[in-house]
C-alpha cells in the first residue's frame, strides 16, 4: 500500500475546495449559457453538474465534521443509499448525453461553434465526472457508515465473546 504525503483531513479538505470551486463554475456556466446564449439544454446539464459537485462537497463537509460516524438518529446515513442510486442514474442519463451529443454533432457534421451538439457533449462528460465521483465517495461512506453495511463492523462497538474451552477428553 502506497503511502500518501499528507493526512486524511487534508485530501479531505483540497476535494472540498475543488468540488465548491466547480460547483461555482458550473453555477456562473449555467447562467451564461441560459441567459446569454439561450443554449437552455447546455445549462440545463451545467446545473445538473453543480448539484453533483455540491453534494460532493457537502459528503466532504460531513465528514470533515464527523458527521458521518454511525449514529440511527442521522438522516444523512440513512439518504447515503438514495445519494447511492441518484449517483447511478446520473452517471447513466450524463453518458446518454454525452453520446447523444457527439453523435448528433458528428452525423450534421458541425463544426466547433457556440451553438454545436459538441458543447452539450462537454458539459454531460463534466455531469458524467462528477456522479461518478458522488458515486464513489457516497459508496466509500455507505460501505464504512452506513448502519446495514456488512463493512462497517469496524466502526460498531461489538460484544465480545468467550471462546468456548477446549474440552480435553483423556
Amino acid at each position: 500500500m502506497v503511502e500518501c504525503c499528507c493526512s486524511r483531513e487534508v485530501r479531505v479538505k483540497i476535494v472540498l475546495g475543488y468540488s465548491a470551486l466547480s460547483t461555482l463554475m458550473h453555477v456562473s456556466a449555467a447562467v451564461v449559457f441560459g441567459v446569454k446564449f439561450q443554449l437552455y439544454t447546455v445549462a440545463m446539464w451545467a446545473a445538473i453538474g453543480a448539484l453533483y459537485a455540491l453534494s460532493v462537497a457537502f459528503l466532504h463537509f460531513l465528514a470533515l465534521r464527523n458527521q458521518l460516524r454511525p449514529n440511527p438518529n442521522s438522516i444523512v446515513i440513512q439518504l447515503l443509499p438514495a445519494i447511492l442510486l441518484c449517483a447511478v442514474l446520473g452517471m447513466i442519463f450524463s453518458l446518454g448525453v454525452t453520446v447523444y451529443g457527439l453523435a448528433k454533432a458528428i452525423s450534421l457534421k458541425e463544426d466547433l461553434v457556440l451553438s454545436s451538439h459538441y458543447i452539450l457533449s462537454v458539459w454531460g462528460f463534466l455531469c458524467l465526472k462528477w456522479s461518478y465521483y458522488l458515486f464513489q465517495q457516497s459508496r466509500h461512506y455507505t460501505r464504512f457508515y452506513h448502519p446495514d453495511s456488512e463493512d462497517a463492523a469496524p466502526f460498531v462497538i461489538q460484544e465480545v465473546l468467550p471462546e468456548e474451552e477446549e474440552i480435553i477428553i483423556s
